[in-house]
C-alpha cells in the first residue's frame, strides 16, 4: 500500500457494525474499501462470555442479511459451511450463543480481503492540496504508511465505563469486560460485589451464583436502579427498535431527544427476563438446601472505593433513604455499561467534525458527522437516533444508509414504514 492508493472508504475500526460495512461492500467492484483495526484478530466481548449467554437479538441480524440476505456472509450460510445448520434448527432457539457470534465474525473477517488487522490508525488529516483525507496507519508496530480515502467510516468500538475514584486501584477492581480471565482468581476469594443491574451484571451474577456453594464466598450484586428490572420486549414495543422510530426520533428537537432517551432505560439498559427468571430459580433453589452467602442491593449508588489491608472497602448510598453505608469485598466488579470516547486521531479534524452544544459529534441524518457528508460514525448518536444505535440489529440499516450516500443511488433498499404504531400525528391531523 503506498500514499497514492486512493479509496472511496477507509473504514477505522473493525467491530461488528464496519465488519458488516467490510462484507456489504466487498464484492462491490465500482467501490474500493480498505478497514484498519489494532487488534491481532476480530474480537467481541470476549471477556464476558459465559459458555451459556446468548445474544439478545435473533439470529436474522447478522452481518448482512437485513440488508442483503442473499449475502454470502450470513450467518445461515455460516452453519451450512460449517456443518450446524441441522444442529441450529433441531436446537430451535433464535439467539445465538455470544461465543458462536464472535466465532461467526471471525469467519467473516477471515474471508475479507478489504480488512487489516493489527494496523494502528495513528492520525487522520485533510490534505487540501489532494482533496482526500490523509490516514496514517502502523503495521505490526512498525511498517508507518499512508493512503488516501474519500470517505471516513469509524467504527472506533466503545470502552468500560469506570468512575475516576476506582482509577487508581487497578488490583482488585476488575471491569466486566474482563470476567472469563479473572474467573478462576474469584473462585478463591471471601467476598466479591457486582455493581451494575443491567445484562452484564446479571450474567456474572448468574455465573458466579451457579457456583458459590462449592466456593462459598459471599456474593453481593448492587445496582442504582430502583429494581433489579427486565427489558421490555414485547412486539410492540420491539417496534421501536424500526427504521420508522429511528427517523422519528431524529426529527425531534435536541432537548426533546435527551428527556425522550432518559426514559427509555427499560426499552435496552435492562435484563432479558429468561435471565432474570433464571436467576429467581437458582436463589430458590439454593436457598432450600443451606443458607447462601448473596446480597442483592437496589437503589444504591457506588460513592467511593478505598483499599485497607488488602481489601476493600466500599461506600455506597441508597438513594430511597439517603443513607451511606459500608462493605468490605475482596474484588469489585464494575458492570456499568460502555461509553464512546472520541479518539485522539480524529483531533486534526475537530474543524471538519461538526459538534453539538454539549460537546458531542452531531450526527446527521444519513449517519454523516460534517457538512460535506463524508465522514460517518458507527455507534454514536444515541442522541441523535435513539437507544438502538448500539443495536446489533439496525447495523445493516445504517450501513445501507451509507452505501447509498456514498454511492449516490440505492444499492440496498431501506424499509420507510414497517411500524403498525404511528409515531407522530399526520400532517392534515394537526391543529393550529
Amino acid at each position: 500500500m503506498k500514499n497514492e492508493n486512493i479509496y472511496d472508504v477507509v473504514g477505522i475500526g473493525v467491530g461488528p457494525f464496519n465488519l458488516s460495512l467490510a462484507c456489504l461492500t466487498e464484492e462491490m467492484s465500482e467501490l474500493k474499501t480498505i478497514f484498519f483495526d489494532n487488534k491481532k484478530e476480530f474480537d467481541w466481548h470476549s471477556g464476558i462470555m459465559p459458555e451459556w449467554s446468548t445474544l439478545q437479538i435473533p439470529f436474522i441480524a447478522d452481518l448482512v442479511s437485513f440488508a442483503d440476505p442473499k449475502n454470502k456472509f450470513s450467518f445461515l450460510n455460516y452453519l451450512k459451511e460449517n456443518n450446524n445448520l441441522y444442529q441450529f434448527f433441531i436446537r430451535e432457539s433464535f439467539f445465538i450463543l455470544r461465543a458462536e457470534y464472535n466465532h461467526y465474525c471471525k469467519w467473516a473477517a477471515q474471508q475479507l480481503s478489504n480488512v487489516h488487522f493489527s494496523s494502528h490508525v495513528e492520525n487522520v488529516h485533510y490534505d487540501q492540496d489532494k482533496q482526500h483525507y490523509v490516514v496514517t496507519v502502523r503495521k505490526n508496530n512498525v511498517e508507518e504508511f499512508s493512503v488516501l480515502a474519500k470517505n471516513i467510516v469509524l467504527g472506533t468500538g466503545t470502552t468500560p465505563i469506570t468512575p475516576e475514584f476506582c482509577k487508581n486501584i487497578s488490583n482488585e477492581v476488575h471491569s466486566s469486560a474482563n470476567y472469563i480471565k479473572h474467573k478462576s482468581e474469584y473462585q478463591h476469594k471471601k467476598s466479591i460485589t457486582i455493581v451494575g443491574g443491567g445484562q452484564s451484571g446479571a450474567e456474572i451474577y448468574y455465573d458466579l451464583l451457579s457456583e458459590i456453594d462449592v466456593h462459598q464466598y459471599q456474593l453481593n450484586w448492587v445496582t442504582k436502579a430502583p429494581h433489579f428490572f427486565s427489558m421490555d420486549l414485547g412486539k410492540l414495543t420491539l417496534e421501536y427498535t424500526s427504521p420508522d422510530y429511528t427517523q422519528h426520533f431524529f426529527s425531534l428537537n435536541q432537548d426533546k431527544r435527551d428527556q425522550v432517551i432518559q426514559s427509555q432505560s427499560a426499552l435496552y439498559k435492562g435484563i432479558e427476563i429468561g435471565l432474570v427468571n433464571r436467576i429467581y430459580d437458582l436463589l430458590y433453589q439454593k436457598s432450600k438446601t443451606s443458607k447462601i452467602q448473596t446480597r442483592l442491593l437496589p437503589n444504591c449508588v457506588i460513592e467511593s472505593v478505598t483499599n485497607q489491608d488488602n481489601q476493600l472497602d466500599l461506600v455506597f448510598k441508597n438513594l430511597d433513604v439517603n443513607q451511606k453505608f459500608k462493605m468490605k469485598s475482596d474484588v469489585l466488579i464494575l458492570a456499568l455499561g460502555y461509553e464512546y470516547k472520541i479518539p485522539s486521531f480524529l483531533q486534526p479534524l475537530n474543524n471538519i467534525v461538526n459538534w453539538d452544544n454539549k460537546g458531542r459529534i452531531k450526527v446527521n441524518q444519513n449517519y454523516s458527522a460534517n457538512d460535506h457528508e463524508n465522514i460517518f460514525v458507527q455507534n454514536v448518536g444515541i442522541y441523535s437516533h435513539g437507544f438502538t444505535v448500539p443495536d446489533l440489529g439496525m447495523g445493516c440499516y445504517r450501513n445501507a444508509i451509507i452505501i447509498n450516500k456514498i454511492m449516490g443511488k440505492e444499492i440496498y433498499p431501506v424499509e420507510q414504514r414497517i411500524a403498525f404504531q404511528e409515531f407522530k400525528p399526520l400532517p392534515e391531523e394537526i391543529v393550529a
